[in-house]
């Protein structure tokens, strides 16, 4: 009997311990990013020499980034002054998540090529250090090696998952496959995306700030749908 009263102890004790984990993390939920008014940005970057679109660059923020967009935003139009305080809130913010789309067909070179312009601009303008950028534009071939030959399709993307203090980058091909899911530490690395969209002279910013203020009363579920894992496609 005793030994029996010990099992319906432990096991009453062990439900307990799993409810109350549960609970925790519920409690703990992260929130669903670019829900709430003034959370998602959204642009096109179009080469004008070309007049194509290049790729779409999505980006929803947690809600209390968002109130301090809309903070900035009622004070004045988004430029000059007004847009570096949209940037400094965007780096200061807990998480956001973004999503690249690719519009035509680029190789490597043009990809890199691109992504080291930005982020020697990102430093220019003061939101990047340049050590930071040395370690991302050293580390780029080897991330994206497998493009090497295959290049960057049109319909590939790219999802930034940013937290607090780390920032995880997952490619996914138009063929259902992932052969980028890399995860870095540090909030300079973290902010690297974020940094080099809406940096002072960015190819990108102009267009995020002017989707930020056009639809800053929107937000809801089909803005978040914009920012997160491709259909079809399954987190890992």
């Amino acid at each position: 009997m005793k030994n029996a009263a010990r099992a319906v102890l432990t096991l009453a004790t062990v439900a307990s311990l799993l409810a109350a984990a549960r609970g925790v993390r519920a409690q703990f939920a992260p929130e669903p990013l670019g829900r709430a008014p003034w959370s998602h940005m959204h642009t096109v970057l179009e080469k004008t020499l070309l007049h194509v679109d290049v790729l779409t660059v999505d980006i929803c923020f947690d809600a209390a980034t968002a109130t301090r967009f809309a903070a900035i935003a009622a004070r004045s139009p988004l430029k000059g002054a007004a847009a570096d305080s949209i940037t400094r809130a965007a780096l200061a913010g807990r998480r956001a998540v973004a999503r690249v789309e690719f519009q035509r067909d680029v190789s490597l070179a043009e990809f890199l090529d691109g992504v080291r312009a930005d982020l020697r601009n990102a430093v220019a303008a003061g939101v990047m250090e340049d050590s930071v950028s040395r370690v991302i534009s050293s580390g780029l071939p080897r991330w994206y090696a497998f493009a090497a030959q295959r290049g960057i399709r049109k319909g590939d993307q790219i999802l930034y998952d940013m937290e607090p203090d780390a920032i995880r980058t997952r490619f996914f091909t138009r063929e259902g496959t992932t052969p980028l899911d890399n995860t870095e530490h540090g909030r300079g690395r973290r902010n690297s995306p974020m940094a080099t969209w809406l940096a002072a002279g960015s190819e990108f910013r102009s267009g995020l700030l002017a989707s930020l203020q056009r639809e800053g009363a929107r937000g809801g579920a089909a803005a978040a749908a914009r920012c997160h894992v491709p259909a079809g496609q399954r987190p890992t």
